[in-house]
């Protein structure tokens, strides 16, 4: 087995970014709960390495939603200086195994594979047993087609 035993496809993403937040964990948690008061469910949440005091946050979730974290974000810019950065148009590629907890070399393959294609790698985050690949919707095919072909597995 090559640490992948499944591939799915999420369409229809979009990607947010909040740079130079305040590295605050009460700002970043007023952040978080509005987003979750608003019932806005988001996805492959990444934070930046500190940078001085500042970090970058980046999040996706699902298009529709898109229009509720814009109205936040008015509140967000007023409270701390912040301006949303959205990728609309995107989609989602998640790879699963439970061999990657053991396994090295997974995400490497998938990021080689993805790269051998004329895709866009806009976001990567992983978990223990999977690896979610943020893309252009215009080329997803395309990085999916040389995903299966690299791991030997039919997205669903």
């Amino acid at each position: 087995m090559n640490g992948v035993s499944k591939i799915t496809v999420t369409e229809d993403v979009a990607l947010v970014t909040f740079r130079r937040v305040p590295n605050d964990l009460g700002v970043l948690a007023s952040i978080f709960t509005q987003l979750a008061d608003a019932r806005v469910n988001l996805d492959m949440i990444s934070q930046t390495a500190p940078q001085g005091h500042r970090i970058d946050i980046s999040f996706t979730l699902h298009s529709s939603q898109l229009i509720e974290v814009l109205g936040l974000a008015t509140r967000f810019q007023a409270a701390h200086e912040l301006k949303p950065m959205v990728s609309n148009g995107n989609c989602k590629i998640e790879l699963y195994g439970e061999e990657m907890r053991e396994r090295y070399g997974v995400a490497s393959a998938a990021i080689a594979a993805v790269a051998g294609t004329d895709a866009e790698l806009t976001l990567i985050s992983t978990g223990e047993v999977e690896i979610s690949l943020l893309v252009p919707q215009s080329s997803c095919d395309e990085a999916v087609r040389a995903l299966e072909e690299a791991f030997g597995v039919k997205a669903d």
